[in-house]
């Protein structure tokens, strides 16, 4: 996310929250940032039931996933010169209010094609406080005290995964698809009323860019022809779009293939989303004697082989079968996604700011590119999925080795 644009540090223009008043903040920076696994991961159980309520086919049902990750990636484009502009508050404020209305909206309209052209802004509206999160923490904190203030709002984010599944799926069961959308405008509502409260304006309008928005794209211009942060930022966008891929196949795997209800599905997504965070724990410890840079070189190789496993076997009948080298391939994308990203954010340099916003952006629109392949893929749907895997990893494995290694071995 930009940083301020101004040499005015914006802690020293008010007073950091301890104690109690630094726990509600970051509990509603963590809700805020709910808002994209609530409207993708949740909403999962019901796809089926939407495809049905708009008389339309699976893969129209799905392509409303496919807008949602375009939406994220357009969103952090703008959001994250927006808030160097306009302040922290107000953007976040507006972003709420726009998911909150959007998910309301949800549950009026007939056709699918309002349905997904509603699905753009939810999207646009629910990135905003996924980036000013972050933003807001390194404003208010430094050191170790920033990286243990991350360290517990990542940790509060990894539980949306894993929950919503079985929670959309709980839901689904009980009450209906609708109800999900439901919970996001109730969700939003208590979300925009506690930003109001507790959320602070952290940017003082002495430090606000004018012009941040075309400074910011002439910046972005700058990072894609710097070589080492455009391939780093490539990988990353290919090791997660095989994460994005599962998102949008898993419904038809586990519900249509295998005839999974809505709760072993929510299960069963929880069982593989678990793998994202054991890897991520992992890839923790590792990092104290390998360098990020020696973990991917090590982790392409398994990667790779666990997605052609899975597709070599996309045909079994047996659920298990398949669980297994899903689960390492899940595996393999929980070990590359963080050290891939910190390669980028190292090519960077200064511009952590502008090279978060872009990373976040291209990243997403990857994820919407694979996600509209899978959901219109021929074949089976776990044929569809394993090449979700095994696409993006032969050719993150030929950027890395190709692309990103020649360029970092060349002085700027």
């Amino acid at each position: 996310m930009p940083a301020p644009t101004s040499d005015i540090a914006t802690t020293r223009w008010i007073t950091p929250p301890v104690g109690a008043r630094k726990a509600a903040l970051v509990g509603v920076l963590a809700l805020l940032s709910i808002f994209p696994p609530i409207a993708t991961d949740m909403y999962l159980s019901g796809l089926h039931d939407v495809a049905t309520y708009y008389r339309t086919d699976a893969a129209g049902a799905e392509m409303s996933l496919s807008i949602f990750f375009f939406g994220l990636g357009l969103g952090q484009l703008i959001t994250g010169p927006l808030i160097d502009a306009l302040g922290r508050k107000l953007p976040v404020l507006g972003g709420v209010a726009l998911f909150a209305a959007s998910s309301l909206a949800l549950l009026l309209v007939d056709d699918i094609s309002a349905f997904n052209a509603l699905r753009l802004l939810q999207a646009l509206g629910g990135c905003v406080g996924m980036v000013v999160g972050r933003t807001l923490v390194m404003d208010l904190y430094e050191g170790r005290e920033a990286a243990r203030t991350l360290t517990v709002l990542v940790m509060l984010m990894t539980v949306g995964p894993i929950v919503s599944p079985f929670l959309g799926s709980l839901m689904v069961e009980q009450w209906g698809w609708r109800s999900i959308f439901g919970l996001m405008v109730a969700i939003g509502a208590l979300s925009l009323v506690l930003s109001a409260l507790i959320v602070p304006e952290t940017l003082p309008r002495a430090a606000r860019g004018h012009g941040a928005l075309r400074r910011a794209f002439t910046q972005y211009g700058e990072l894609l022809r710097r070589p080492t942060y455009r391939w780093a930022v490539v990988c990353v966008a290919l090791v997660q779009a095989a994460m994005f891929a599962f998102i949008t196949a898993s419904a038809g795997v586990f519900k249509t293939d295998f005839g999974l209800g809505n709760l072993a599905y929510g299960l069963a997504f929880g069982v593989i989303a678990i793998a994202l965070v054991l890897a991520s724990q992992a890839n923790a410890v590792l990092l104290r004697r390998y360098s990020p840079e020696q973990l991917t070189r090590a982790a392409l190789g398994p990667f790779i082989a666990a997605a052609l496993w899975l597709t070599l076997i996309s045909g079994t009948q047996s659920l298990w079968a398949l669980m297994v080298p899903l689960w390492l391939a899940m595996a393999g994308v929980g070990l590359l996604s963080a050290n891939t990203m910190a390669m980028a954010m190292a090519a960077a340099g200064t511009r952590t700011g502008v090279g978060s916003s872009l990373l976040g952006a291209v990243q997403f629109a990857v994820a919407f590119l694979a996600s509209s392949l899978v959901a219109h893929a021929p074949g089976s749907n776990a044929l569809g999925l394993a090449l979700g895997f095994l696409v993006p990893a032969v050719l993150a494995t030929l950027v890395w080795f190709a692309l990103y290694r020649k360029a970092a071995s060349r002085p700027l």
